[in-house]
């Protein structure tokens, strides 16, 4: 039984509650004042990723987080659309090892809060369900400040992780694919180097081709044109031979 449902457990059932608590409001709970101001809850600003920047999901060590795998889903614009699974695991865990080791979350806080909303999903309106909650926890300590405070201050863990996850990331980016990515410019501006040469060793080929063509046709007609006359001279004397045989 969870700790909510045991502070809970001399109240009737939360259904019946509801209703009751719908036509009476709690006199003990939030009267129904103007709402204030909503607190702007902002994570830390992204400082300048340091040198050694590291984050256990790519540096390590991290806990292994055992999950069958999961194809992600994209939006027609190439957008991952919901996240994996272990990582959304990730941020649970992040929390709930916060909350167990960090003075700052000692007692009855934020995640408190949040988890014990979740023993009373039968109650259907929403205010009155965190009116409950926060009714019963109060007999614990918790106070709204501290409520407001402890949530700015998991707003503010999650904001230092993401900022030291994308430092990392950056830093193994330009650690793994940078120098790939420049080793491609290098061998695409060879390749281009390559293919203008290649472009000129063809018109060179060509071109000497073209002259070759010409010399051997010109050869050629010189020797068909020398072994012709000479041909023609031996008949010439040939019959020239006949003729004196024939007359002598």
């Amino acid at each position: 039984m969870s700790f909510l449902k045991q502070l809970l457990t001399p109240f009737v059932e939360f259904e019946n509650d509801s209703k009751q608590a719908a036509a009476t409001p709690n006199p003990s709970g939030p009267t129904p004042a103007a709402a204030p101001a909503t607190p702007t809850f902002l994570p830390p600003p992204v400082p300048a990723a340091p040198e050694d920047a590291r984050h256990p999901l790519i540096n390590g060590p991290a806990t292994p987080i055992t999950i069958p795998d999961h194809v992600p889903t994209y939006s027609a614009g190439g957008t991952i659309t919901e996240p994996l699974p272990e990582h959304e695991q990730y941020f649970e865990r992040l929390i709930d090892e916060a909350n167990a080791r960090n003075p700052l979350f000692q007692g009855t806080d934020f995640k408190e809060f949040v988890d014990s909303k979740l023993d009373i999903d039968d109650i259907q309106d929403e205010a009155i369900k965190y009116q409950t909650a926060y009714n019963v926890l109060k007999s614990t300590g918790l106070t709204k400040e501290k409520l407001l405070s402890t949530g700015q201050e998991y707003l503010n863990l999650i904001g230092r992780d993401l900022n030291a996850f994308q430092s990392a990331h950056a830093q193994q980016y330009q650690k793994e694919v940078r120098p790939k990515e420049e080793l491609i410019q290098k061998k695409a501006q060879e390749l281009q180097t390559l293919t203008q040469r290649l472009t000129t060793l063809k018109a060179e080929i060509n071109q000497i081709s073209q002259e070759i063509t010409l010399a051997k046709d010109k050869m050629n007609t010189a020797k068909n044109s020398f072994l012709l006359a000479g041909e023609n001279k031996q008949k010439e004397i040939q019959t020239e031979l006949q003729k004196i045989t024939q007359y002598f």
